[in-house]
């Protein structure tokens, strides 16, 4: 086999690893950029093995474990640094951003992602430019910076619908939404809330329906519908745990918080059971939960009634009394 041969093998390697990563198999994802690394190695293909450890980044990063991601990116950077490819420089400042964020350090996180905003508006690449503006939108949402936000955000959007990326206008929606409640307009997070969904779930993206579950169940618990909140944290605990990605510790604390304010009241035998509601339903089931928290009053009831039993209609509506009782 020629080196030629053996670098080829090798990107079809890493490719199949890309697969596998998606479909949440990692030990099969690592298996193969493992056997792909030393290909590339064999052949002299340093941009292939900037790839592999890229790769091997976002495969930790999902598992949770942030100090061998950042590990993989950092070496994966210094081989594009010494190549010049300012592109993959741009996506790899863009993951340290992210796993910053993850650990709770949004100055670092804001301070990666400009450095890919600069990489990026300096090769004029306008869906990396998009990516970036929904980073940096995403740190100015966690430094509570709304307004900003929504900026970021809506630059995001416009980019992405001249390029035509319908997947990463459904980012833009999820974003949007988040925006929006942190503003306190709920009304309009429902809406960009529920075309992420139709779309995310339309895609069998997993990873995304799982942080859109949790954003839906936060403005339910904002709204003080308390049951609905936990009912859609206990589909996402599920999903999460199928699909083996763990919650990042700052999405952790944000959840956690939501859930005190809104649910502090409740027995831990209620809180329990109710997200325990959440974890029985499959991930269609999941969606359309979530779809009719976006809707009606009316519909959410009935939708409630065939996902989450009889019960959970009743507190419905007893929620649904207790707010006409205070207005």
């Amino acid at each position: 086999m020629t080196l030629g041969d053996t670098s080829l093998r090798s990107s079809a390697q890493t490719a199949l690893a890309d697969i596998a990563r998606k479909q949440g198999r990692f030990d099969e994802a690592v298996a193969l950029l493992d056997a792909a690394r030393t290909g590339f190695e064999d052949a002299g293909d340093h941009s292939g093995i900037a790839r592999v450890q890229h790769l091997l980044g976002t495969v930790a990063a999902q598992q949770g474990d942030y100090d061998t991601a950042e590990k993989s990116y950092e070496r994966s950077l210094a081989i594009r640094e010494s190549l010049g490819d300012k592109a993959s420089m741009g996506s790899l400042l863009s993951n340290l951003g992210i796993i910053a964020e993850y650990r709770g350090d949004y100055e670092a996180s804001r301070a990666f992602h400009e450095r890919a905003m600069a990489l990026r508006t300096e090769t004029g690449d306008r869906r990396a430019i998009a990516i970036s503006a929904t980073n940096l939108g995403m740190i100015a949402l966690a430094q509570k910076h709304f307004d900003e936000a929504r900026q970021f955000f809506d630059r995001c959007m416009l980019l992405t619908r001249e390029v035509g990326d319908v997947w990463m206008a459904a980012v833009c929606d999820t974003n949007l939404g988040n925006a929006s409640r942190s503003l306190g307009e709920y009304d309009l997070a429902r809406k960009y809330y529920a075309e992420s969904l139709a779309a995310h779930h339309k895609f069998d993206d997993r990873w995304s329906l799982a942080f859109l579950l949790e954003d839906v169940g936060m403005l339910a618990a904002m709204e003080g519908d308390a049951p609905s909140a936990l009912e859609l944290m206990g589909a996402a605990d599920a999903l999460r745990e199928g699909s083996k990605v763990p919650r990042p510790p700052s999405r952790q604390e944000e959840i956690d918080n939501a859930l005190a304010a809104a649910a502090g009241s409740m027995s831990d035998h209620e809180r329990e059971m109710l997200r325990g509601n959440g974890r029985s339903l499959d991930l269609p089931a999941a969606v359309e939960h979530a779809l009719a928290f976006c809707e009606e009053p009316a519909r959410r009831a009935m939708v409630r009634g065939r996902s989450v039993g009889k019960g959970a209609v009743k507190r419905a509506a007893r929620v649904a009394s207790n707010e006409r009782a205070r207005t």
